[in-house]
């Protein structure tokens, strides 16, 4: 209560793309909307014990691969993974944190 006015989600880092290594991305949709639930219900908590509103953002990190950079320095060129596949990734997880 100590004067916040929003709380973040603790879904940095949570797409398909970075749960693969825990081979948990068929998870990544369930994660963002149970984060984003309990976020909700915290800020809602608040607001009504202080009648102030508080405000929720979901946190949407980084993926552990890199449009920018080749993981291969012998060839620069070599991404690991496509635009198209962080497009859906971050989709995936936007969606949860709406939803």
């Amino acid at each position: 209560i100590a004067g916040a006015d929003f709380i973040s989600t603790n879904t940095f880092n949570s797409t398909s793309i970075a749960m693969a290594d825990y081979q948990m991305e068929n998870m990544v949709y369930q994660l963002n909307v149970g984060a984003a639930r309990v976020a909700v219900e915290a800020a809602n908590e608040v607001s009504a014990e202080t009648g102030l509103p508080r405000y929720v953002i979901g946190a949407m990190g980084p993926t552990n691969r890199t449009l920018s950079l080749s993981p291969s320095v012998e060839n620069p060129a070599f991404r690991n993974i496509l635009f198209d596949d962080l497009v859906a990734a971050y989709t995936e997880q936007a969606t949860g944190l709406l939803d």
